[in-house]
């Protein structure tokens, strides 16, 4: 027998759904919720992730973290009088599954479950080439290429939504990987980058990442609950031979929680709180404007990464 048949909630003695073992609860349905959308709204105010916003431009893949977000950050910005538009990204991914495509249909269902405005960019459409395609068309991995595409669309449109912060769905378990994964790695660059705020600075606009402190775990509950529509398939690029030093990372994170509920909230919030002072006085890079685009692009590259990828994808002069 499942041993949440035989818990109560912790607020109300009813069955309870779910263990947090970090906070010593255990949580009905209608707590659970409450729990997890209050904790999210707290992130957002402690770390003054709205200030200054009048649009937020929310990413949305159609994954359980980015459609929990967007349901979540829609109810936070309707207290805050703020507009909300959310941007989807079809990147061609197919490999006989269909991955975008089904993507792109979760998303949408979400939007119109809203009432949130969005924009829905087709990557061949507008640029002329598409993930599965870059794959096999340029040396770089496939999943480099697709994280500075996203990188580089979200930035574009959000700007052209004259949308003024942009959100992403980064949990957890993801932040936890990349500062352990930047402390293995001593690349102190990466960790000064690695913010849940970065600010409006050098071309870019301000991003925010309020599921930061959310658990993986958490965010597929929630969702499941919720009875939000997402894709449950993952993207077929990232399926990896094990060994990878990330995954085992990962895996390790994942298993020193098991063993110190609370491990990954501590390793992020005393990175965020006492590591990331010492190191806010590195030296940002100094940028220049791409001569295609017009995009930010590291001082001495008269042309951005993602024009010369596309470029090279696409084997025409790409115009601005």
């Amino acid at each position: 027998m499942n041993i949440l048949n035989l818990m109560r909630c912790s607020e109300c003695k009813e069955e309870a759904i779910i263990k947090i073992p970090y906070a010593h609860k255990y949580l009905c349905k209608e707590h659970f919720i409450q729990w997890f959308e209050n904790r999210v709204e707290r992130t957002v105010r402690k770390y003054n992730m709205l200030e200054g916003t009048r649009k937020l431009a929310i990413a949305v893949s159609g994954g359980k973290d980015s459609t929990t977000l967007l349901h979540v950050m829609t109810k936070i910005a309707e207290k805050e009088g703020i507009e909300i538009i959310g941007i989807t990204i079809d990147l061609g991914i197919d490999m006989g599954k269909k991955y975008s495509a089904k993507s792109v249909e979760f998303a949408i269902k979400n939007y119109e479950m809203l009432g949130v405005k969005y924009r829905i960019v087709k990557l061949k459409e507008e640029y002329g080439f598409t993930i599965d395609e870059a794959k096999v068309k340029i040396r770089r991995p496939v999943c480099s290429t697709c994280g500075l595409t996203k990188r580089y669309i979200l930035e574009k449109v959000a700007k052209e939504e004259s949308a003024d912060t942009l959100a992403t769905g980064h949990n957890l378990n993801d932040v936890a990987q990349y500062v352990l994964t930047g402390y293995y790695n001593g690349d102190i660059l990466s960790l000064a980058r690695l913010r849940p705020v970065s600010p409006a600075e050098n071309g870019y606009i301000k991003k925010i990442k309020p599921l930061f402190l959310s658990p993986e775990k958490e965010i597929m509950t929630y969702a499941l609950v919720k009875g939000i529509p997402f894709i449950y398939d993952s993207c077929p690029h990232t399926f990896r031979v094990g060994g990878e030093t990330q995954d085992k990372i990962r895996r390790t994170i994942e298993e020193m929680e098991d063993k110190i509920p609370g491990f990954m909230i501590s390793l992020v919030t005393n990175f965020e709180e006492k590591f990331r002072p010492l190191i806010e006085d590195i030296p940002k890079e100094t940028l220049g404007k791409c001569k295609i685009c017009g995009m930010p692009t590291n001082k001495g590259r008269e042309i951005c990464s993602f024009c010369a990828t596309r470029m090279k994808l696409t084997e025409v002069k790409v115009n601005s």
